[in-house]
């Protein structure tokens, strides 16, 4: 079937003038330049698009970091502000400790 097919195709061209096979050729030979300009565009691209994307990695990178760091500050400030508290009711327990202590001495 193939060999009947080639043969067929090649029966077309065989009758055609030799022009109409060189510019046939030449079109070929130009799609194929076209096609190849078209991949190095591609290629161009994707390399564009892998350096913005690490750019974009290392930019959340720093903003995830820059974050974690925030609410650390802010747990160690809320825990600073607890234990202000936590000594400043056992200081006021303390003095009324020794008041009451000290009027039972009295």
């Amino acid at each position: 079937m193939f060999k009947s097919l080639g043969a067929f195709i090649s029966g077309l061209f065989a009758s055609e003038p030799k022009e109409l096979i060189v510019k046939i050729s030449k079109e070929n030979q130009s799609g194929l330049y076209k096609t190849l300009e078209l991949a190095k565009k591609v290629e161009e691209e994707k390399k564009k698009q892998a350096i913005l994307a690490e750019k974009r990695a290392k930019i959340e990178a720093e903003k995830k970091a820059k974050l974690e760091a925030k609410q650390a500050a802010e747990k160690a400030k809320m825990e600073a502000k607890k234990a202000a508290e936590k000594a400043k009711l056992e200081a006021k327990k303390a003095t009324e400790e020794a008041k009451v202590a000290q009027k039972k001495k009295k």
